[in-house]
């Protein structure tokens, strides 16, 4: 079989209007399961069954309940549907649930459809092309519109071949299915069978799946494994989206996968208790004002919602509107999602549409910015969807895979697409493969923006020093980098934006304010260090006549200039640490070691000072301890 047509049919209409009796016409088969349906001649729950168009082409169909109470079992139907049959009735015509059904499979986008008109066998031709005139009337304006419409009796099967013949067209021009995207199936049945376990049936709505694959059970959060698969009632190694299939799961029970349950790889969905969504009602019974609480139907979920309305007082009847539903349970979903409302009370369609944002922040009512934003979306690529996430996630740092459940596609398509977006220099990457740090350019000038008032307000505040350290801006900006990353990522900002002196950042205008007092008290310094040459020297060394924070200005603009050099508890002059530094290597050299006392000894310095001085060598790898020697490091 193709792998890629993999066709659901579905049926629609009316109550006792003849969808099972039809299917069983069709197929050979009987899609009602229970004995309370077989008894009473309705469907309650979904029957599924499937039958051969033609040698190369076996299509999944699927009966949906028409009792107005089992709308919510019709609606998890839908779900992967690729074409509608809507079954009319010739006897009675369209009824009060064949129009709610119509409504909603407009709503949810079917593009595809054929109108059914049964029991034709029982009415007289003059009445039947009344009746079509009925249904095309009705059909206006909706996918049915240029739907053809054929007569049938299924009892005494005319007009079963004609609707065959009308599917194999219509499947002839749809598109093949996403096979390469993440897998998904929301769960319209679990039972359990003696010797195999737990078993659960849905339309695979998206990606493949195989035999040994794990999957998430959701909302459970259980992790299972894929024990065994059949598609049409054969063992199959591999599904495909568009396929019905039973799944039997691995070490799960019937109940930990309810129905409404959704299977998908574990780390491939974020859920979300808020939504931003496209609707379009309907016939409305009245005015629906903000805050109204409503039935969600998504897949085969049903979640109670309030709807905020962010540009209107009240939704009016057939009219689209972007709105924000916040849920009181989280659901997992994405991107263009189709989903029906009802009215918490009383039960009424009261419209339909798609996500546009899964993982939707608050929305203020009336807020332009936040409803563009909104619209935004609405209108754009998977490509500028993808930007749009990461420039409202940039702050947080995160790397390409913790953007992947946000996405919920393939990792290989969203690395595709992220690499596009750095080619055309909107999005910037440190690091590499999935662990690699991706930011937005508006996020970095945002960023770099907030660095430059920061060591404005320094340079104001420090005139005498020549920049803000590296590790304070790293410390404030970006502590939760790792350290390659986080070196990365400075070395990006500073290298065209500011000037940098060693470790030191400073404005690329900036100049370090300094008097000739100021310039007096550094040769005092200089002084001090050299007539105690190698000793380490601190504040309360030097006899001068200034505050220690303004020492530490003049002490920090001669680092920067490179002419000192902190060691732990101290200074010394740079001049003088590298002629130590040569006396104790010579010594070694010569010796093959050196004592603290012969380097104290060597240096004429105090023994503090020289221990410091040594620890100092063997932190900077240039000297390395053996008892209570130091030799060179070669």
């Amino acid at each position: 079989m193709d792998n890629k047509k993999n066709i659901i049919v579905g049926t629609a209409g009316h109550i006792d209007h003849g969808k099972t009796t039809l299917i069983r016409a069709i197929t050979g088969r009987n899609t009602d399961r229970l004995k309370e349906e077989q008894s009473r001649g309705i469907s309650i729950e979904l029957g599924f069954t499937h039958f051969d168009l033609n040698d190369d082409l076996r299509v999944g169909i699927i009966d949906v309940p028409g009792h107005e109470k089992f709308i919510k079992n019709m609606l998890s139907g839908v779900c992967g549907m690729d074409i509608i049959i809507l079954v009319v009735a010739a006897d009675e015509g369209i009824m009060a649930q064949t129009k709610e059904h119509l409504d909603i499979l407009n709503l949810i986008g079917i593009k595809n459809g054929i109108i059914a008109l049964t029991k034709c066998d029982l009415v007289d031709t003059d009445w039947i092309e009344l009746v079509k005139l009925d249904i095309s009337d009705e059909v206006k304006g909706t996918f049915l519109e240029d739907a053809r419409i054929i007569e049938i009796s299924s009892t005494e099967k005319i007009g079963i071949d004609i609707l065959k013949k009308e599917i194999i067209r219509i499947v002839d021009t749809l598109p093949e299915k996403d096979i390469n995207s993440i897998p998904r199936l929301y769960v319209d049945r679990s039972f359990s069978i003696t010797g195999f376990g737990t078993v659960v049936t849905g339309t695979l709505i998206s990606g493949t799946l195989k035999i040994d694959d794990e999957l998430l059970i959701y909302p459970e959060n259980k992790l299972t494994k894929v024990r065994n698969l059949q598609v049409h009632d054969s063992n199959v190694n591999t599904a495909f989206a568009g396929q019905r299939v039973a799944i039997n799961l691995a070490n799960v029970k019937k109940e930990d996968v309810p129905k409404g349950s959704v299977l998908v790889p574990n780390n491939t969905f974020t859920e979300s208790s808020i939504i931003d969504i496209k609707l379009k009602t309907v016939n409305l019974p009245f005015a629906i004002t903000n805050r109204t609480r409503f039935h969600l139907y998504i897949g085969s979920n049903e979640v109670l919602c309030r709807a905020i309305l962010l540009e209107d007082e009240e939704l009016e009847s057939n009219k689209e509107y972007i709105i924000q539903l916040r849920l009181e349970e989280p659901i997992i979903s994405k991107r263009n999602d189709k989903f029906i409302l009802r009215l918490f009370s009383p039960l009424y369609t009261i419209g339909g549409g798609y996500i546009i944002d899964s993982n939707a922040t608050k929305k203020k009512r009336y807020n332009t910015n936040d409803i563009d934003k909104i619209k935004q979306l609405d209108n754009c690529t998977f490509k500028e969807y993808i930007y749009h996430y990461i420039d409202r996630f940039s702050n947080n740092f995160y790397s390409e895979k913790n953007y992947y459940n946000l996405f919920s596609d393939s990792s290989e398509n969203i690395t595709k697409l992220i690499n596009d977006l750095i080619s055309e220099k909107e999005i910037i990457s440190f690091g590499n493969g999935p662990d690699r740090l991706i930011i937005s350019k508006n996020f970095m000038n945002k960023l770099i923006n907030k660095i430059t008032l920061f060591i404005e307000e320094f340079h104001k505040k420090f005139p005498k020093r020549i920049g803000v350290s590296k590790e304070t801006l790293k410390s404030k900006f970006f502590d939760t980098l790792n350290g390659k990353i986080k070196n990365e990522f400075i070395n990006y900002i500073i290298s065209e934006k500011f000037n940098v002196s060693d470790e030191y950042v400073s404005l690329l205008d900036f100049k370090i304010s300094l008097d000739d007092l100021d310039f007096k008290r550094i040769e005092s310094i200089k002084n001090t260090f050299n007539s105690d040459k190698f000793s380490i020297l601190n504040f309360e060394d030097f006899k001068i006549d200034i505050s220690i924070e303004h020492f530490k200005e003049l002490i920090l603009y001669l680092i920067s200039n490179k002419e000192v050099i902190k060691l732990d508890s101290g200074y010394m002059l740079k001049t003088n640490y590298e002629l130590a530094v040569n006396m104790i290597k010579e010594f070694i050299i010569n010796n093959g070691s050196i004592s603290v006392s012969d380097a104290r000894d060597l240096l004429n310095s105090n023994r503090k000072s020289t221990m410091e001085l040594l620890e100092f060598l063997d932190k900077e790898k240039i000297t390395l301890r053996r008892d209570n020697e130091r030799i060179l490091v070669k």
